[in-house]
């Protein structure tokens, strides 16, 4: 029996898409490691566009390895659903740190906001200026949720941006649909909330917003619903940042408003070109900012923050416990029991001698050989509701049908007359023909097999010629005895 190898230990977070929880992974020699695994949401998962974004997402961040991204390193599915295993960040993101300095009754400090601004845009730099590592062409990777909930600031004094779910690539598997707004509204750019064609210039406006939102302690473009939002960000009027904090200089005012500036053109053009303004800014000031001011900063809200995380492990500990009530962690415990990592299992049945098997939807079989490609992991068809992940492999002969009458039976020799008790052959032993429905997989070309020789089933042929010629040459016998 295979070991199992995430346990989830308690929900960390939800979203409109997907929910992450906490677990410790062990490997094979005892070590043990926090995760987090973003699972689909239960009630999306026959969605083709949810899957899709989830599968983007994973796709992406695949590709990313940057130390103010957070690390992907495991996909898997389950019976019933996918995850995204991840890198387990101890710290807070970006909102809970920005609620509990308006609760400290002021914003954020000058020079630490520019700190962690520079290290978002580190990270923006490095995923917009990726390039495919075969072809060397760009992967026009846009993030298009740059918000506080996707800023994670760890203990250490680390910047992390997560979150994929939304970007978009020119590799992706879904594609924007043109005139859908994507993303969080007070975090749009002006042309985003127009539903136009957007580029990398999005995200820095997004990372603009972060800023006067760190330097002021309000929120940027906030209406009374959605649609007074949308109106606002479409409209781009931003306020002086000074009337709100005087202690912003004057120069740090004018890189933020560069960022936010209405017209694209008028922005600055590249990540690397905001950073820049920014350090230019530190430079000029003579400040000095690090990852300890940050740590600094945050011990405060750390120490409530890990009362809070002891006290949802212990919960959860006893929950899991014999005789504990939490349906939620015991049903994703069952999904982990049986969590198979995309692409790697499929290696261990091509070395078994078995065929690979096929994702959802999807006729193309993984070539154990090759790299694993998040590409082939398409949902279903529209309609086309799975019963389970991941299909067994479709023989490419029919199988006989038992319902189809035999030749002895076609003949009317059988009614009379017991057929003789054979060794199963070969046909027999291969698995039931699946009942018909709408899922048809054609077989890949690449994988397909020759057809079998046809005298393959010739030795119940054979049975049922010698039961034809006993039976009618025993008639021949009995007529000429009674005669």
């Amino acid at each position: 029996m295979t070991s199992q190898r995430y346990r989830p230990l308690y929900k960390l977070d939800a979203g409109g898409m997907a929910e992450v929880y906490v677990a410790e992974a062990e490997s094979m020699a005892g070590f043990k490691k926090k995760v987090a695994i973003k699972r689909i949401l239960p009630g999306l998962i026959k969605d083709q566009r949810f899957v899709r974004m989830f599968l983007d997402e994973a796709r992406l961040s695949l590709r990313l390895a940057h130390a103010n991204i957070v690390s992907v390193f495991d996909i898997g599915e389950s019976d019933s659903t996918y995850f995204i295993v991840m890198d387990f960040v101890h710290g807070i993101n970006m909102k809970t740190l920005l609620e509990h300095q308006v609760k400290r009754g002021g914003p954020m400090p000058v020079a630490l906001t520019v700190f962690i601004l520079n290290e978002v845009l580190k990270g923006l730099a490095y995923a917009h200026r990726l390039t495919d590592s075969e072809t060397g062409r760009p992967l026009g990777i846009i993030h298009r949720d740059i918000s506080p909930p996707n800023i994670l600031i760890s203990w250490n004094g680390e910047v992390k941006l997560t979150d994929f779910g939304l970007a978009k690539a020119t590799t992706q598997l879904e594609s924007t649909d043109p005139g859908v707004v994507k993303g969080k509204y007070s975090y749009l750019s002006p042309e985003a909330a127009r539903a136009e064609e957007i580029d990398a210039r999005a995200d820095l406006y997004a990372a603009g917003i972060l800023g006067f939102e760190m330097l002021t302690g309000r929120r940027l473009f906030r209406g009374k619903n959605d649609y007074e939002t949308i109106a606002l960000v479409r409209a781009g009027e931003v306020p002086s940042i000074r009337q709100y904090n005087p202690q912003v200089p004057e120069d740090l005012e004018q890189v933020l408003f560069k960022a936010l500036h209405k017209d694209i053109s008028q922005r600055y053009q590249t990540a690397d070109d905001f950073a820049e303004a920014l350090l230019g800014f530190l430079f000029t000031h003579r400040l000095k900012v690090s990852a300890r001011d940050l740590i600094d900063f945050c011990r405060p809200v750390r120490e409530e923050q890990e009362a809070e995380r002891r006290a949802a492990e212990s919960k959860a500990q006893q929950e899991r416990s014999p005789g504990g009530n939490n349906l939620i962690i015991n049903l994703i415990n069952e999904e982990m029991l049986h969590f198979r990592s995309l692409g790697q299992e499929d290696k261990k049945e091509a070395a078994a001698g078995a065929q690979p098997v096929v994702a959802i939807g999807e006729a193309k079989a993984l070539d154990p050989s090759q790299p694993l490609d998040v590409d082939v992991f398409t949902p279903a068809p529209t309609g086309v509701t799975p019963n389970r992940l991941a299909l067994s492999p479709t023989p490419t002969e029919p199988l006989p049908d038992k319902n189809e009458p035999s030749l002895v039976d076609q003949l009317g020799l059988g009614k009379d007359s017991p057929r003789p008790k054979t060794s199963p052959s070969a046909a027999d032993k291969l698995p039931k023909r699946p009942p018909p429905g709408n899922r048809t997989i054609p077989p890949d070309p690449r994988t397909a097999r020759p057809p079998e020789p046809t005298n393959k089933g010739e030795g119940g042929s054979a049975w049922i010629i010698v039961l034809v010629l006993l039976l009618v040459g025993g008639g021949v016998v009995a007529f000429l005895v009674l005669t």
